[in-house]
């Protein structure tokens, strides 16, 4: 959803007001699905699947395996239309959802402004799970993430930034302990990125 948005403000189609910069806010740092349903319905049902599945974006894309897919409001109402492999109301894959992040880092989402402004929506973590907890040891770390659950279902994503050490993470996982797995999942990635003596200045 937070592509999608960028998108249309850039393209001169929706402003970036107050409102719309709170509800964006809330939507990634918390998961307010009230937020979500607000700004994918000022985005555009049909605007947001053409965005994702355009040529300049790609961040839908059958060739592999799909990808950012969004065809239904967050809450109980029933899907508009379903991804086109796997007949998801929502779906994502690690392999477009890192992408996404390697195309805002390197300047290749959006123009320079909009992407400041997502990043700094992405910055903050507004709940202290999944990557953000198991991160939390490592002093001096900016995180800049959005995470998502449903059901046995969690799902984490981030970008990671340690002194001069930078990295994409993405987790994906069906089990009801899955949230745990993950803060377990980025300690051991951490480590294996960032040297042990900057890893671990914090541990006990």
């Amino acid at each position: 959803m937070p592509p999608g948005a960028f998108v249309q403000i850039e393209r001169g189609n929706l402003d970036l007001t107050a409102d719309n910069k709170k509800s964006l806010t809330r939507m990634i740092r918390v998961s307010s699905n009230s937020e979500a349903t607000r700004m994918l319905n000022r985005v555009g049902k049909r605007q947001l699947i053409d965005i994702l599945m355009s040529e300049r974006f790609r961040l839908y894309d059958p060739a592999v395996n799909g990808g950012l897919w969004v065809g239904k409001e967050y809450g109980r109402s029933a899907a508009y239309q379903r991804d086109p492999l796997h007949n998801l109301s929502h779906g994502a894959t690690a392999l477009q959802t890192a992408r996404f992040y390697y195309l805002l880092e390197s300047g290749r989402l959006l123009r320079p402004d909009l992407s400041r402004q997502m990043k700094a929506m992405l910055g903050k973590p507004g709940i202290r799970h999944k990557f953000v907890k198991g991160l939390e040891k490592y002093p001096g770390l900016r995180i800049y993430r959005k995470s998502g659950s449903w059901r046995k279902w969690h799902a984490d994503s981030a970008i990671v930034e340690a002194g001069k050490h930078k990295y994409i993470a993405v987790g994906l996982v069906e089990h009801p302990a899955g949230s745990r797995w993950l803060s377990t999942l980025i300690q051991r990635l951490h480590e294996l990125i960032v040297p042990t003596s900057v890893a671990q200045a914090a541990a006990p």
